[in-house]
């Protein structure tokens, strides 16, 4: 009894893939011995490769089954060896799937998804953020970056996360940033000085930047800036866009005030609530933005602009980029209609 305890003990032990393969060989091993024994009863290899299965798995349907002594004896012995080795290969890889689970709940393994959306610092405005891209878009992949939670924040199929601070190198390419979508820094909830939260994130953007450049790539870079004294900084280190929530709060609620009403437009357009603001690309079919307002507005969507240019309500005659990225209000049905 020892010595089958004590082999048990060091055949777990066995290197893993030393005893996958080991568990293969005995399994394929078996399925054409069986056939060798008896080739009346086992009609091919794969014959015996459906018994033995069904036997060191435990199933046993009995719809074949050894009838000389040989087979018999055979059999016995696969029941001791094989059933043993096939729970443990069981056992292995149902503890790789439970490890491997904790790893990516902790945020450890590398981030393997492409064309991915890159959440980086924890914080309530991220949480809302998170929020409305999963209810507005189904297939969208994000990855949250944070060092200051042990696990990922939210599970989510289309969520994943990484544990580290995203001013390392290391833990920017564990989420796979080449071969992102975007990246959005959300300023820190630790520090109260405007001027240390930017520095921050200006020191993440900085590095995102670095690895653009070594890599000859454009890493489309979103930050959260807390003082918009502090812009021309994010300016100069080439961020595509910053985004300022004090200033844009005091804006909005100067224009609630002069313009009731004007702050449900705002609330609804940066919602998945009522109308929605989407960006689609230009159709082969429009020349001109009149001929892509034109048709937009019998679709039920609204033009306003070209990127960042809303100018160009004022020059509807002239020729669309190939490259122009147009901005539309619609609701979701509408904006189906028009992307399909």
């Amino acid at each position: 009894m020892i010595f089958f305890r004590n082999l048990f003990v060091k055949v777990v032990r066995l290197n893993n893939w030393f005893f996958i393969l080991a568990t293969l060989t005995l399994v394929l091993a078996s399925s054409y011995f069986i056939y060798y024994l008896e080739p009346d009863t086992f009609v091919s290899p794969f014959e015996g490769l459906w018994w033995t299965m069904t036997t060191v798995t435990t199933v046993g349907y009995g719809d074949v089954s050894p009838v000389t002594v040989a087979g018999k004896v055979f059999a016995m012995f696969l029941y001791i060896v094989g059933i043993g080795l096939m729970t443990i290969f069981i056992g292995k890889a149902i503890d790789f799937l439970s490890i491997r689970k904790r790893l990516k709940e902790e945020g450890k393994l590398d981030i393997t998804t492409e064309d991915h959306i890159i959440l980086i610092n924890w914080t309530k405005k991220a949480s809302i953020t998170l929020d409305e891209i999963l209810r507005t878009f189904r297939n969208v992949r994000i990855v949250v970056i944070d060092e200051s939670v042990n696990k990922t924040p939210l599970l989510h199929e289309q969520v994943e996360f990484v544990s580290g601070n995203p001013a390392n190198r290391d833990v920017l390419m564990q989420a796979n940033l080449l071969k992102s979508k975007s990246v959005m820094i959300f300023s820190p909830e630790d520090t109260t000085i405007s001027s240390q939260a930017d520095g921050q994130t200006l020191l993440i953007a900085t590095i995102l930047e670095g690895i653009g450049k070594e890599y000859e790539q454009n890493i489309y870079t979103i930050c959260e800036v807390t003082d918009s004294k502090h812009i021309q900084a994010f300016k100069n280190v080439s961020v595509e866009e910053y985004i300022t929530p004090n200033d844009t709060v005091g804006n909005l609620a100067a224009r609630s005030i002069l313009f009731n009403g004007s702050s449900e437009i705002i609330r609804q357009l940066t919602s998945n609530q009522g109308f929605d603001l989407y960006s689609i690309e230009k159709k082969n079919t429009w020349v001109t933005y009149q001929d892509a307002k034109n048709d937009l507005t019998q679709q039920g969507a609204l033009l306003i602009s070209d990127g960042r240019d809303l100018t160009i309500m004022n020059r509807l005659d002239q020729q669309i980029p190939a490259d122009a990225r147009l901005f539309i209000i619609c609701d979701k049905d509408a904006y189906k209609k028009v992307i399909s």
